[in-house]
């Protein structure tokens, strides 16, 4: 009797959760293809380019559309079995709480188990082929948004101008660059003609000039020096290019475990970068085990009197989401500061859920 209730409630859960699924991500990935379109649109990207980067983004997507998916399968399961009274019918034959747990807590383990895949090795290698693909993106000229006759912006801190743009093997002539990307100095180029290459191995641009002069002037304008020269090498790194295609990715997000803990090491305690990378490792863990508790605290939400419905279950799913998302949000920008220890700040959320969860346990105890 009790593998039969067990069974029927897990497959309760399932297609709840699969719709979920489905419609999150979806949702998150629409403003994301908008951008792609005015990519092909405007840099020329290739629609494989397109095709492959929706792939790469979908583990980040995942990731995030995972807890909300499984809270909205326990919940609304249980809030449909709490309409159609079959849940009296569940107390009326002696089934307790503790009874019914067991496939929602086995339906959140599956759940976390696969974030926890999805964060400690899909998302590293997704981040490190989407880098590939951006690479291949910029590594075109028309895709960075060069164009001739006017000032191009498309690389961050770099303006570029070129009268002319080659046709047939992209040679620029007349280039004129202003070159903003040293904190301490600012560069003004002028050269009677360049050409971008790339390198591949060190996923880097390069921008051949040549008969030109480079001006140098200081930030705080107490020094300059002007530098006339036959070749000029300006080297673009991807990280330079990637920032302005999309803000999706950074460094410490494309880094595996043992890379974020040397990383960690390597970094000075106390600083932003350290508290950032601490907070990007135990991300990894806090919200797969989001999953969880998520999962758990949708049985006594469903199980609440006023729970009718699967509109009140959305409603009341999402609610739940803000506040989690409220309550991360506010502990990652304090545990970025030092304000919070960032190991503590990036498990918080979860304890308040965690205690919320047990209280609801609770109270939904006393009632069934």
């Amino acid at each position: 009797m009790k593998k039969i209730i067990n069974i029927y409630i897990f497959r309760e859960m399932i297609p709840n959760f699969t719709t979920s699924l489905i419609v999150f991500t979806f949702l998150v990935l629409a403003g994301r293809i908008l951008k792609l379109t005015e990519w092909m649109v405007n840099h020329g990207t290739r629609p494989s380019q397109v095709l492959l980067i929706t792939i790469y983004t979908m583990p980040y997507v995942l990731f995030y559309t995972l807890p909300m998916a499984t809270l909205l399968a326990s919940l609304i399961a249980f809030s449909r079995l709490n309409e159609d009274n079959e849940i009296i019918a569940l107390r009326s034959s002696g089934i307790s709480l503790c009874q019914i747990m067991p496939p929602v807590v086995a339906f959140s383990i599956m759940s976390y188990l696969f974030a926890s895949f999805i964060a400690i090795h899909l998302i590293p290698t997704s981040n490190y082929s989407m880098a590939k693909v951006l690479f291949e993106i910029a590594r075109s000229n028309t895709s960075i948004g060069i164009k001739q006759g006017i000032f191009n912006d498309s690389i961050p801190n770099v303006m570029l101008y070129a009268n002319h743009i080659s046709a047939h093997d992209q040679t620029m002539k007349e280039v004129f660059i202003f070159d903003e990307r040293n904190p301490a100095l600012s560069s003004t180029i002028i050269a009677q003609q360049g050409r971008m290459s790339s390198n591949p191995k060190q996923m880097s641009l390069n921008l051949h000039l040549t008969d030109g002069s480079v001006f140098i002037v200081s930030k705080d304008l107490d020094s300059s020096r002007v530098m006339r020269f036959r070749t000029y090498d300006l080297n673009i790194g991807l990280s330079d290019i990637v920032s302005k295609f999309s803000s999706l990715r950074k460094g410490r997000k494309e880094m595996s475990i043992s890379e974020l803990r040397s990383y960690i090491k390597e970094t000075k305690r106390g600083t932003v970068e350290h508290n950032k990378a601490v907070i990007e490792l135990h991300r990894k863990f806090s919200i797969p085990f989001t999953c969880l508790i998520l999962g758990i605290i949708g049985l006594p939400l469903g199980l609440m009197r006023r729970a009718k419905g699967r509109s009140w279950g959305i409603a009341l799913s999402i609610a739940v989401f803000m506040i989690y998302y409220i309550l991360l949000f506010v502990s990652d920008s304090l545990g970025e500061t030092g304000k919070l220890n960032p190991v503590l700040a990036m498990w918080i959320p979860n304890m308040v859920l965690g205690a919320t969860t047990l209280i609801l346990l609770w109270r939904a105890a006393r009632d069934i």
